[in-house]
C-alpha cells in the first residue's frame, strides 16, 4: 500500500455520515456536530433514510443521493445494517470508510464472521476500512473531526494509532492539558482491514508526523508492524505502550478489541530489535512524545544537573544513576566560572547547587555554562521559574500592614513572571547552539501548564523522576541509531 492511498482516508475533499442523528446522545448526531464544529475543510453529507434535517445540514435518504464523489464514510448504523452500507459506498466509488459500530469480532465467533464478510465486501470494491469498533479518526491538516467524543485536539507533530478508543482519545485530551499537539489520530478498533501497521507506514511518509505513538493490545500472528518498524524507527521515533501485558489482561483485550494476546518477553525483545521505544504506562507516552516532539537526541548519557536546593539535586543525581545515566565531575575550569556566579557556598560539583540563589540571570549563566561544556550531552533544570511558588492572593482579614505587603508580593510576582519568561527564551536558545536537550523541572510540582512546547521549545515535568526517565528513553534511541549507522 502506497503513502497516497491513505491520504484521502486523512485528507478527504469529501465525508458522508451515514446515521446521522438529530438525537443527542446518538453516536450519528456526536460525529456530526465534531466534524462541523470543527470547521473540515471539504465538503459534508449527512445520511439517514428517515431524511430531515441534522444540525441545520439536509440529510439524504441513501447514500446514492448525494451528489459528486465522497472519498470517505463514516458509519455508524447498528452492526446488521453495516454490510449493505458497505456495498451501496463501494457503489458510489468510496474508497474509505470508518466503521464506528461495534457487535463485531470483540463479541465472539459469530461477530467475527460478520466482521471478515464485512472486509471481503469492502476488498472487493477496493475500499479500505478503520475499524470495525472504533472511535474515528483526527487530522489537522484538514481540520477532520470524524470522532465520536468531543475532544478537539491541539495541532502539533504527534501522530497516534490506538487499539484502544477510549486510550487514544484521552491521549488527546493530555495533550491538550499538557499543550502536546496531535498532527493525525485513528482510532484503529479491531482492525479488521487497515492494522498498526498500515498507519505506521503512513506517519512515517508524512512530514508533519515528527514522532509515532501508539497504544496496542495485540497482534495477529503474520503482523508486519516489525519489519515496518525496523524501516521506519531509523527516520522517526516509534513509542509503544502495551496493554494485556498479564494474563488478565490479555483476556480483558480479547474481550475489547478482539486482539490476540503475546507474550510479553517476546514482545519486548521484537520491540528492541526493531528500534520501537517501549513505555510501561500511559503517562510515561505522553511525558516521552512531548520531549521527542521538540527536543534534539542527546548525544550520549551524561548529565548536567542544576538546581536552587540541594535536596532536589539528589534525588535527580540518584535517579540518573540508577536509569544507568552519569553525572559527570566538574573539571576545574567549569568550577572556576560558576565561581564568578555563585556564592562561595555553593556545591562546587555536578549537581550544581545555586545555595537558593535567587534571580534569572545567575540561574541562567550557570545553565549557560553547563550547557557549553563539553562534558554533559543533556541538562536538567529545576527550579527555573519562581512565579508560580508566589502563593499572594488576598486572605480578607489581614491588617493593613499585611494588606500592603500582599501588594508588594504581587508586583514581585509580576516582575519574576516576566524574568520566567526571559528564562524560556534563554533556554530555547541554547537548545538550538548546543544541540543539547534542556530539560525543565517545576520546584513545585506543577504539571506542564498547556503552554505550547512547538511554540515555546521546553518541555517542563514535575518531578525529576519523570524528568530522568524520558531522557534515559531518548539516549536508548540514540544508542539504538548508533548501533544502527554501524552495521
Amino acid at each position: 500500500m502506497k503513502f497516497k492511498e491513505l491520504d484521502r482516508l486523512f485528507n478527504p475533499r469529501s465525508v458522508a455520515l451515514i446515521g446521522a442523528s438529530a438525537t443527542p446522545g446518538k453516536w450519528g448526531y456526536h460525529v456530526l456536530f465534531n466534524i462541523l464544529k470543527a470547521d473540515f475543510s471539504g465538503q459534508v453529507h449527512a445520511v439517514n433514510p428517515k431524511g430531515g434535517s441534522v444540525l441545520g445540514m439536509e440529510c439524504r435518504r441513501s447514500l446514492s443521493e448525494v451528489p459528486g464523489a465522497v472519498d470517505l464514510a463514516v458509519i455508524t448504523t447498528p452492526a446488521p445494517t453495516v454490510l449493505n452500507l458497505i456495498e451501496e459506498c463501494g457503489r458510489k466509488g468510496v474508497k474509505h470508510a470508518v466503521v464506528i459500530t461495534s457487535d463485531f469480532s470483540e463479541t465472539g465467533a459469530e461477530g467475527a464472521r460478520m466482521e471478515r464478510e464485512l472486509v471481503a465486501k469492502a476488498r472487493k470494491y477496493g475500499m479500505r476500512l478503520v475499524g470495525p469498533n472504533t472511535m474515528g479518526i483526527y487530522s489537522a491538516k484538514s481540520n477532520l473531526h470524524a470522532l465520536l467524543p468531543p475532544v478537539m485536539p491541539r495541532h502539533g507533530g504527534l501522530s497516534m494509532f490506538s487499539q484502544s478508543g477510549n486510550v487514544g482519545v484521552q491521549m488527546l485530551y493530555w495533550g491538550n492539558n499538557k499543550g502536546v499537539g496531535f498532527e493525525k489520530f485513528v482510532s484503529s478498533g479491531n482492525e479488521g482491514d487497515l492494522k498498526c501497521e498500515d498507519y505506521l507506514r503512513y506517519f512515517a511518509d508524512d512530514e508533519a508526523t515528527r514522532v509515532i505513538i501508539a497504544y496496542m493490545e495485540g497482534l495477529d500472528p503474520d503482523s508486519a508492524l516489525y519489519p515496518v518498524a525496523h524501516a521506519v524507527s531509523h527516520k522517526k521515533p516509534i513509542l509503544i505502550f502495551k496493554g494485556g501485558r498479564t494474563d488478565t489482561g490479555g483476556k480483558a483485550a480479547a474481550s475489547h478489541s478482539g486482539a490476540m494476546a503475546c507474550s510479553s518477553k517476546v514482545l519486548r525483545a521484537a520491540f528492541h530489535q526493531a528500534g520501537i521505544i517501549e513505555v510501561e504506562d500511559s503517562q510515561e507516552l505522553m511525558d516521552c512524545a512531548s520531549l521527542l516532539a521538540v527536543y534534539p537526541i542527546p548525544q550520549g548519557k551524561r548529565v548536567g544537573i542544576l538546581t536552587r536546593g540541594g535536596g532536589w539535586g539528589v534525588i535527580t543525581a540518584d535517579a540518573c544513576e540508577e536509569q544507568g545515566l552519569v553525572v559527570p565531575k566538574l573539571p576545574d575550569r567549569i568550577i572556576d566560572r560558576l565561581n564568578k556566579i555563585l556564592p562561595q557556598f555553593w556545591s562546587h560539583g555536578n549537581p550544581v547547587d545555586m545555595a537558593a540563589t535567587l534571580g534569572a540571570q545567575p540561574y541562567l549563566d550557570c545553565m549557560e555554562t553547563l550547557a557549553h561544556w563539553d562534558g554533559v550531552d543533556s541538562i536538567i533544570a529545576l527550579g527555573g521559574s519562581l512565579a508560580e511558588a508566589f502563593d499572594v492572593a488576598p486572605k480578607g482579614n489581614g491588617s493593613k500592614e499585611i494588606k500592603d505587603a500582599e501588594r508588594l508580593m504581587e508586583l514581585l510576582k509580576g516582575e519574576i513572571e516576566k524574568e520566567s519568561e526571559l528564562v524560556v527564551r534563554h533556554m530555547r536558545q541554547l537548545v538550538a547552539d548546543t544541540g543539547k536537550p534542556i530539560i525543565s523541572v517545576s520546584i513545585t510540582g506543577a504539571e506542564m501548564d498547556g503552554s505550547d512546547p512547538d511554540q515555546s521549545g521546553i518541555v517542563a515535568y514535575p518531578t525529576p523522576e519523570r524528568a530522568v526517565r524520558v531522557l534515559k528513553h531518548m539516549i536508548n534511541y540514540h544508542d539504538y541509531l548508533k548501533l544502527r549507522k554501524a552495521a
